[in-house]
């Protein structure tokens, strides 16, 4: 099977900066949201910086952590 070299880096800050806005809307530090989800803080602020593509998995995480629908994180323009 050949692995796809598709990455939207466009769409992966996008969401690490709704994920930051929505966070710190509800008034969680990223240290808290890390200590939650029991992420390492670094990587918790690389999502944020769209540095790394996270998974469906930690999206729902995220949601339930913060109290939101996980498509509010993809509330952002995709043009």
């Amino acid at each position: 099977m050949r692995k796809s070299k598709y990455k939207d880096e466009k769409r992966i800050k996008e969401f690490g900066n709704k994920l930051r806005e929505i966070r710190k809307k509800k008034g969680v530090s990223q240290e808290d949201l890390a200590y939650s989800t029991d992420l390492h803080l670094s990587q918790v602020g690389r999502i944020e910086r769209g540095e790394i593509n996270t998974s469906i998995s930690f999206v729902f995480l995220f949601a339930d952590t913060l109290g939101v629908k996980p498509s509010e994180f993809f509330e952002f323009d995709t043009d």
